[in-house]
């Protein structure tokens, strides 16, 4: 490989769009959320997600968290195609979502593949107070792209 080909892996492959039948529609969150999504396709559940900002939730402390930062949470029977069309529609909503995060449980190898092909990706472990979580990420094309650039700084 030479150093060049570098500038070329794509960081993160977004998965196809999901056919019309997979649908969403908005629920009543639970405590300490602030949206939650039932995900259905052709009419049969595929599970529920709820989001918070980062800020808000319980991992505020274990990773530099922006303003926009949102933390999925993902039923047990959700399905990978749920929590993609989950994390399209937050992104669609509020276009500074710099990462959407998904602390899945530490060696929870299901859970974080089932993650990883709703299009997150695997990014470190972090201890919380009471128990150890992966985190999974997936962030929109313009923060992959301002990533690929490091090498060009602003001068202004």
């Amino acid at each position: 490989m030479h150093d060049h080909d570098f500038d070329e892996i794509e960081l993160l492959k977004w998965p196809k769009p999901l056919p019309a039948a997979w649908r969403l529609e908005e629920a009543e969150p639970a405590a300490d959320f602030a949206l939650a999504f039932n995900v259905t396709e052709s009419g049969e559940s595929r599970g529920c997600c709820q989001s918070v900002l980062a800020g808000r939730s319980e991992l505020r402390d274990a990773y530099p968290v922006s303003a926009h930062d949102q933390v999925i949470s993902v039923s047990d029977d959700a399905a990978a195609g749920s929590i993609q069309l989950v994390a399209e529609e937050l992104m669609r909503r509020d276009r500074e979502c710099r990462r959407l995060v998904i602390a899945a449980a530490e060696g929870d190898v299901q859970e974080i593949a089932r993650a990883e092909q709703a299009g997150f990706r695997y990014v470190i472990d972090v201890d919380l107070w009471d128990r150890s979580v992966s985190l999974l990420v997936a962030e929109p094309m313009w923060v992959l792209e301002e990533s690929r650039n490091i090498d060009v700084v602003p001068t202004t």
